[in-house]
């Protein structure tokens, strides 16, 4: 109970609220449960059967204990031979949730699929005035209202991305979206609402948002906790491949925190300030950025890559050393004042053998020329930022094996896409500590991770399970070895376990899936990170709806991009960076300039937070920052206008 209203959270809906509900039997008493459990048999002829526990389930045994900070509730039931604990917690800003794995109790048969934590905490009726909140994108919401079953089947997906290393997923689900990079969901209801943050692991959790029709009159959402994963498995090359369950549950404990909010703060905008309250408190983001007279931008220049002909290997060059200090001189020339530089293909014949990356590429300049090129850059102030791959490796084309170097699946093989594997986090560490200690001695400002940033995977290489949360502990140990050589490390879309560590995320999530359970994106990663981390979305030469991008970046506080060559793109057409479609600075130049001085006009807010976000219109949006300032993108007109503080 709130004290300061007497409003009321509970776990599930009254009794006297069942009494209207209509579903039965195990899905009624799963309303009347603080989780509900799947579990599958380890022995019979087949183990992938899912079956369901919950605290109503005949013959549970429930304990309670008080311990120092709040209450441990534990669950057993003897004729399964399993049990586990959830230990609750009253803090400061709401209710903590835990499941300790020591608490797991796995003696006979079944053992521990899943666990829905608090599935119905919170939930509403259709008729109520909110929403949910789910990790779409930048952000997603579900209104409550008439969305039944037929339209969606709910949103239930795994925080940080499916796990890659087991093709069942990708088999089954048969989808492209967007990844959650961000552990957290929410519930509005009228003026109080939450957020929960997944605070430990996280990476191994479905968030789940259900909607009234599928398992009951309710809108609900929850995490639930995965323990083992489905996966497929091949007998012979001919035979079809078969289901199976992991034998080793995953020994992680699990939390969940409920940040309570009222009022005005009850909304997507005061969901955000929370999670960003949270990852100030617990050293989860980097220190506000400093005030500058002008706003960034970041130019990504592709050196080359390879191509295959007559049996032989030749690299194309498409933007030497020389040329790019022309482009940066001639961009400064042109007003765009605070540039960063993001190089590609610099290594030794670009992609075609990621292991041996030095000497750089001498058809470039190679080391002399880059050299020369990063010293020039920062006398005039900018940065130079070195782009890698460190965790796909082509097998065909490599020293490295994937039999030795490769992440394994649940089935003990390694997972091969094309020829390519994806790196054991330790061969990611030593390849990429040998590079950031050369390009250190060319005077390169920092590297931008491909991949780290974007997902993680588990390895199931010998006894032990190497956890996606080992992983994402090695790549935060990495992102911070290169930011204290260097001086800054960045990377790709920016999953918030790498938000800490960096200075700079490319391609930040800033677009829905576009499903039916989604009814409107809001920018709440955004709002988190602005006047923290710099962060860019598409390049504004790859647009596919140029105005409609570009007015997105202004109104959900991006900083521009460009990827640009100095020849013609069309010379990279049989390389692997044939994507660069229109990429010529000389064709751009002029847009460029002018794009920047829009963005530079907004050069005041972008080391400021965001305070409020709204929909004023169908086509009209307002972002307000910490000092006042509105931003209005009218998307109708194609323009925005900043507001000063107070509308003036």
């Amino acid at each position: 109970m709130d004290k300061r209203d007497g409003y009321r959270w509970t776990s599930n809906p009254t009794e006297e609220q069942l009494k209207q509900e209509t579903v039965k039997g195990q899905l009624l008493s799963n309303l009347r449960s603080p989780f509900v459990l799947t579990f599958v048999k380890t022995q019979g002829a087949d183990q992938t059967i899912r079956e369901s526990l919950n605290a109503e389930s005949p013959k549970t045994k429930t304990s309670l204990t008080k311990t120092e900070t709040g209450l441990q509730v534990a669950y057993d039931f003897p004729d399964k031979q399993l049990g586990f604990a959830i230990q609750y917690e009253l803090t400061a800003d709401g209710l903590r949730a835990r499941m300790p794995t020591a608490g797991i109790r796995e003696e006979g048969e079944a053992a521990v699929f899943s666990l829905d934590l608090l599935p119905y905490f919170g939930a509403a009726k259709p008729e109520e005035d909110g929403y949910l909140f789910v990790p779409d994108g930048p952000g997603g919401l579900v209104n409550f209202g008439t969305k039944q079953a037929d339209l969606s089947r709910g949103y239930i997906h795994q925080v940080y991305g499916m796990e890659v290393t087991n093709m069942g997923n990708w088999f089954r689900s048969g989808e492209r979206r967007e990844d959650i990079a961000y552990p957290v969901f929410g519930i509005k209801r009228g003026e109080h609402a939450y957020l929960a943050v997944m605070t430990r692991g996280a990476d191994s959790a479905n968030v789940a948002a259900i909607p009234p029709g599928l398992k009951s009159s309710y809108f609900n959402i929850f995490s639930s906790q995965i323990y083992r994963e489905e996966y497929l498995y091949q007998m012979s090359r001919l035979a079809a491949p078969l289901k199976a369950i992991q034998k080793v549950r995953l020994d992680t404990d699990r939390e969940v925190e409920y940040r309570f909010l009222r009022q005005a703060d009850a909304s997507y905008v005061g969901m955000a300030k929370s999670y960003r309250a949270y990852l100030k408190a617990n050293g989860r983001i980097g220190e506000p950025l400093k005030p500058s007279d002008h706003a960034p931008i970041y130019i990504k220049m592709m050196g080359g890559n390879y191509r295959s002909a007559f049996n032989r290997v030749e690299y194309v060059a498409a933007t030497t050393f020389a040329q790019a200090t022309s482009i940066m001189n001639d961009l400064l020339k042109r007003g765009v004042a605070k540039p960063t530089v993001v190089y590609y293909g610099w290594q030794n014949q670009g992609d075609y053998k990621m292991d041996k990356r030095f000497p750089i590429e001498p058809s470039l300049g190679g080391g002399a020329g880059a050299r020369s090129f990063v010293s020039d850059m920062r006398a005039k102030g900018i940065d130079v930022l070195f782009e890698d791959d460190f965790v796909w490796i082509d097998g065909n084309h490599s020293s490295a094996s994937g039999k030795n170097d490769g992440v394994r699946g649940i089935d003990g093989t390694v997972y091969v896409e094309e020829g390519w594997f994806i790196s054991k986090p330790a061969k990611t560490v030593a390849m990429a500590y040998d590079t950031i200690r050369k390009l250190k001695g060319i005077g390169a400002a920092g590297v931008l991770f491909n991949q780290i940033g974007e997902w993680v995977f588990h390895d199931y290489a010998g006894d032990r399970i190497a956890t996606r949360s080992d992983t994402i502990s090695v790549y935060e140990g990495l992102l911070d070895y290169a930011k204290r050589t260097l001086g800054t490390a960045s990377v790709y879309r920016g999953n918030a376990y790498a938000i800490g560590e960096v200075g700079y995320i490319d391609d930040l999530p800033h677009e829905s899936s576009f499903d039916f359970m989604v009814d409107e994106t809001v920018p709440f990663y955004p709002i988190v990170l602005h006047g923290f981390v710099p962060y860019s979305f598409g390049d504004g030469n790859l647009r596919d709806d140029e105005d409609t991008e570009f007015l997105k970046a202004v109104e959900y506080g991006a900083a521009p991009s460009f990827f640009l060559t100095h020849d013609d793109s069309r010379k990279l057409q049989y390389t692997a960076s044939n994507f660069l479609y229109s990429s010529q600075y000389a064709k751009w130049a002029d847009r460029i300039a002018a794009e920047y001085a829009k963005f530079d006009s907004l050069a005041p807010l972008y080391a400021q937070e965001m305070t409020n976000h709204e929909r004023l219109s169908a086509n009209r949006y307002a972002t307000t920052y910490a000092d006042g300032t509105r931003v209005v993108v009218d998307y109708g007109a194609k323009t925005f206008k900043v507001e000063k503080g107070g509308g003036a």
